[in-house]
């Protein structure tokens, strides 16, 4: 928009420069007083119209090339960023679309000029998006992943659910709960809360839980063996369970409340939260051989 502006006035300063420059050369032989306004104004009148004609022609090839190096940016964006690079390899739609948007953004922003809505700002805000997006698909391709990234990304979380807690602990509903239509404000403000290297190794932990799904995909836990060494963490911890949560319609509730966010509603969010990581810990303390396919197998039923 600036640069259209520029090219009037340009035009215009042309144009009054041309009718001046000939009142000047004719001034001895036919322009004299006022007919030198006059040539101004027809000067003036012909680049006005001439810029009118053009106007049209001209700010569609400025938008078009606008478009074009903002989608180069987008295109750059998400090649350099390993997160923005992984959702592209696991989930193509969610990912262009969100290049779409970045795309759009930052043409909008170069036709505005650099302000509120410059290109760092609207970058930032599409990674926010993107990281969102992120935990939700993780989640659901987390049984294929691999053994190693559900183990960093229960570690990564049972991090952010500690940070979380000290300062929202309602907010941790929203990493619980990543896919949930009605707690995405959640997810929006608990991600945007998380700072430093919390945040960092949550990105980490989704990156690679959503490449390993895709580049070597595994096959998800067999319910039967898995199921029974859950079974067996479960009694293992469940005496430490009923001593901090109550007895075992208590801790019931609180699984089903990890389970579905419905249930979550009707549970203290500090208690929710801590028992989550208490839950974490559990199956992080699991042996090697049934911890990965545990934590496929429970995690990635969420």
């Amino acid at each position: 928009m600036r640069l259209t502006y520029l090219l009037w006035a340009a035009l215009l300063a042309l144009s009054a420069l041309a009718g001046l420059g000939a009142a000047w050369w004719g001034r001895a032989r036919f322009v004299r007083g006022r007919r030198a306004l006059l040539a101004v104004a027809v000067f003036l009148a012909v680049g006005a119209a001439g810029g009118y004609l053009a106007h049209g022609p001209v700010a569609e090839m400025l938008a078009a090339a606008r478009l074009a190096e903002a989608n180069a940016r987008a295109d750059e964006v998400f090649r350099v960023d390993g997160l923005l690079r992984a959702l592209a390899q696991a989930e193509p739609e969610r990912a262009d679309a969100l290049r779409a948007r970045l795309a759009l953004a930052l043409a909008r922003s170069a036709e505005v000029g650099p302000g509120e809505a410059d290109a760092p700002a609207i970058e930032a805000r599409l990674h926010g998006e993107a990281l969102r997006e992120a935990l939700g698909a993780a989640m659901t391709r987390l049984p294929n992943a691999s053994d190693e990234a559900a183990a960093r990304l229960a570690q990564a979380l049972l991090n952010a659910l500690a940070s979380l807690q000290n300062t929202d602990s309602l907010l941790c509903q929203g990493l619980l709960h990543p896919s949930s239509a009605t707690g995405a404000p959640l997810t929006q403000n608990a991600l945007a809360r998380l700072e430093g290297g919390v945040r960092k190794d949550l990105e980490a932990a989704l990156a690679l839980t959503l490449a390993s799904s895709v580049i070597r995909p595994r096959a998800a836990p067999l319910p039967a063996q898995t199921d029974a060494a859950l079974s067996d963490m479960f009694a293992e911890n469940l005496p430490d369970f009923q001593e901090r949560y109550g007895d075992p319609r208590h801790v019931r509730a609180l699984f089903e409340a990890l389970a579905e966010p419905e249930h979550a509603r009707s549970i203290a969010p500090q208690v929710l939260c801590a028992f989550a990581q208490d839950l974490l810990r559990a199956l992080l303390r699991m042996p090697p051989s049934e911890r990965g396919p545990g934590l496929r197998r429970l995690l990635g039923a969420g």
